[in-house]
């Protein structure tokens, strides 16, 4: 599904990738591990299509990631970063925004869909008549992880995906996405539950 080859990025004068080459399989579970500073969030940016300036050839479903390509390589891929600049005042906002898009209006999840994901992801259906404010750190997480799987992409893009929750609702977190048999998932993290959990690690030197 995903093709990386010869891949180098640099960045003011500093190398992230060089020469860099890898494969992802479709329904392939992937962790994306190594220190700080060695690239995880730039694998992600790259394959969401943010880094326009790389050299090398990525290919997504055998179609080059480049700027001809960009939108319809959207329409296959949820991105959820590690922090978001998404200021919605009410959790309803947060949770509706990717569906605002004309790509997804379609895909506007039913009230039963939504109650039975939030019951996956430990989230009260209640926390949706809430400002942002008064909820955790956690809560927007798995909130807007919600949105990412309700859009029903082909390929998952996450970074430090149990960053914000504790050690129960982790694991509950992690089984959830990692059995979802028709998702290819790429997730930067740390977590040693996640990583055990993946079928494959990418580990980056």
């Amino acid at each position: 599904m995903i093709e990386i080859s010869n891949l180098k990025i640099e960045f003011n004068n500093e190398i992230i990738y060089n020469n860099f080459s890898t494969s992802i399989k479709k329904r392939e579970k992937v962790a994306v591990i190594g220190k700080s500073g060695k690239g995880k969030s730039t694998l992600l940016n790259l394959l969401a299509g943010f880094i326009p300036d790389f050299e090398g050839e990525v290919k997504i479903n055998g179609e080059p990631l480049n700027y001809v390509n960009i939108s319809e390589i959207r329409k296959q891929i949820a991105w959820l970063p590690q922090e978001t600049a998404l200021n919605f005042k009410s959790v309803n906002e947060l949770f509706f925004a990717p569906f605002e898009f004309d790509l997804n209006k379609k895909l506007k999840p039913s009230d039963k869909e939504i109650k039975t994901i939030f019951d996956e992801l430990e989230l009260s259906i209640n926390l949706l008549k809430k400002k942002t404010k008064e909820i955790s750190g956690g809560q927007k997480q798995r909130v807007i992880l919600a949105s990412c799987l309700l859009l029903n992409k082909a390929i998952l893009l996450i970074d430090e995906p149990t960053s914000a929750l504790d050690d129960n609702i982790k694991k509950k977190v992690a089984d959830y996405i990692l059995s979802k048999k028709d998702l290819t998932v790429i997730a930067a993290t740390h977590d040693d539950y996640w990583i055990g959990k993946s079928d494959r690690i990418i580990e980056l030197m």
